[in-house]
């Protein structure tokens, strides 16, 4: 009953790590584009561009304004005193009689009058104005606001190959660690066999404890070299996890060191024939084109605007409301503007010219760093080959220093000098093989293409 209850309690403790997530480098580069603040901002501001791109569509409608004013008073707006005087008495009397009137009526009425007026009233209008030319403006603010929305898109694009070359770099430096890990274990088991011979030969006579010591100081120098490498790895899986959204989370990535490493010739391509298909190529493309239209928008600034449109009025301001409807036609003509206007328009072509030039200054950069991405894989894969070449030289430098030991013909400084030479010549393939790994992820996203 122990047994079995001893096997469930090692079975408890296996089973949570055989079911921990192994993470692959697709799945941690998807994550971190996935997570990553800055891809959730640019996602934003394109959403910011779209209405954007709305609000410039809206200036094609009519401009349609509703204006409404009810108004009371203490007292009357308008008043007015007056009085007839003899002469006017006189004269409001002949007339009354050529009309047949009785004129001894306007004895019974009084001389002074009083005229008030406005004490209340609304007033209500309706307008609609619809543009009909304002020198291209409207036109060139609605491409231009397309032509930003394209912008942030490709910056989101250039965002995310950022994203991949760094999630690529911490992920590959993890990767070595784990396998200058496997080196030392191999160093380690080495030592442990090197030692145990030392010491045969010690009890033996054969040789002085020195050459047990000098196992042992060597085999502290790994275990010293070993906590520094697992505190390495430690940071490192912490860095990878916060990039990809895991933040504290331990974790596990496939640790396998890749092995199909083909000759860089194969992903080499043209780079004037992709230059093109470069984010960045396109986006000092969308700068020259934005230039350009600003450019028209100043000169567009410099002339007349026309609108057509209608407006309806509504008036009661004597307990009698009237309804006017009449049409309009608006011509506005920039006078005493057009002479900053033309500094402005000006200013702006120096700016378009210079966009211009910029272009083709960096078109001829991004070219040098297609080659200069090309180189670094090409080196990269020459480190290989040295690295390769470098194990298998060590390796038979160590069996022949083990054997010439055993022989007596070498001393242990020589077989520990040749372990260590072998150690080192298969770190160095590890940081070689990252290094490459890194350099065509590079290479590939400086090519416009996607990564492996």
């Amino acid at each position: 009953m122990k047994r079995i209850l001893m096997m469930m309690a090692v079975l408890g403790t296996l089973l949570p790590m055989s079911a921990q997530k192994i993470y692959t480098l697709t799945e941690c580069r998807r994550m971190a584009i996935e997570n990553n603040n800055k891809i959730k901002d640019a996602g934003l501001t394109i959403e910011q561009a779209k209405e954007q791109e709305k609000e410039a569509f809206s200036k094609y409608l009519p401009q349609v304004s509703l204006n409404g004013v009810y108004f009371h008073s203490k007292d009357y707006l308008l008043k007015k005193d007056f009085s007839l005087s003899a002469d006017e008495q006189q004269q409001m009397a002949g007339i009354m009689t050529q009309l047949g009137l009785d004129p001894t009526v306007l004895a019974s009425l009084p001389s002074t009058y009083s005229f008030n007026m406005l004490k209340h009233g609304t007033v209500a209008q309706f307008i609609a104005m619809e543009p009909i030319y304002a020198g291209g403006q409207i036109t060139t603010a609605n491409k231009l606001a397309k032509l930003q929305t394209e912008v942030k898109r490709l910056q989101m694009k250039q965002s995310q190959d950022e994203i991949i070359n760094t999630t690529e770099t911490y992920y590959n430096q993890l990767l070595t660690l784990y396998e200058k890990r496997l080196t030392l274990d191999a160093a380690d088991r080495q030592l442990v066999s090197i030692h145990q011979d030392a010491k045969n030969a010690y009890q033996a006579g054969v040789v002085n404890k020195n050459d047990m010591l000098s196992v042992e100081l060597k085999q502290n120098e790994i275990a010293a070299n070993r906590l520094k490498l697992e505190n390495g790895i430690k940071l490192c899986k912490m860095v990878l996890a916060q990039y990809i959204g895991l933040n504290g989370t331990d974790i596990q990535i496939d640790t396998t060191l890749a092995t199909d490493l083909p000759n860089p010739k194969i992903y080499l391509v043209d780079h004037q024939a992709v230059l093109d298909n470069r984010t960045e190529a396109q986006l000092l493309d969308k700068n020259v084109e934005a230039n350009h239209l600003l450019t028209r928008l100043k000169r567009g600034a410099m002339l007349p605007t026309v609108a057509v449109g209608a407006a309806g009025v509504y008036h009661d301001l004597s307990g009698n409301g009237q309804t006017n409807v009449l049409g309009m036609v608006t011509v506005s003509v920039p006078i005493s503007s057009l002479w900053s206007a033309n500094h402005s328009v000006r200013r702006q072509r120096i700016a378009e010219q210079m966009a211009r030039q910029d272009r083709e200054d960096n078109r001829q950069l991004l070219l040098i760093q297609m080659q200069s991405a090309y180189n670094d894989l090409d080196n990269a894969y020459k480190q290989i080959l040295l690295a390769r070449k470098s194990i298998e030289t060590s390796a038979e430098n160590l069996r022949l220093n083990e054997d010439y030991y055993h022989a007596g013909t070498s001393t242990m400084s020589d077989l520990l000098n040749a372990q260590t030479r072998n150690q080192q010549s298969r770190d160095q393939y590890a940081d070689a093989v990252s290094l490459y790994l890194n350099s065509r992820t590079a290479y590939l996203i400086a090519t416009s293409r996607q990564a492996e």
